[in-house]
């Protein structure tokens, strides 16, 4: 079953890249378990995001990126606090 343009999840329950069939994560509870993490200063987000962080918070603010561990597929994008032990996580429901 296809989850998204990238991604989908085989007969087994793993969650597979759909361009290199590398799996990104063990099951529909831990989807993005593999892949792999970046994090780069919020601003490297692009020009619509032109404002320093720390005008408005105290905590340190980065552009965390999740990448396919096979083929380095992006899988994700979001600004948020550098603080945070993981990448927001998301369940399927299936």
């Amino acid at each position: 079953m296809q989850i998204d343009d990238n991604l989908e999840i085989s007969d087994t329950g793993a969650v597979l890249c759909v361009h290199c069939a590398a799996r990104v994560g063990d099951s529909v509870e831990r989807p993005l378990q593999h892949a792999l993490r970046h994090d780069r200063p919020s601003c490297a987000a692009g020009a619509g995001v032109r404002a320093d962080p720390a005008r408005f918070t105290q905590r340190p603010i980065v552009l965390r990126q999740i990448f396919c561990p096979g083929c380095l597929t992006l899988l994700e994008s979001e600004i948020v606090p550098a603080d945070e032990r993981s990448y927001r996580s998301w369940l399927l429901a299936v």
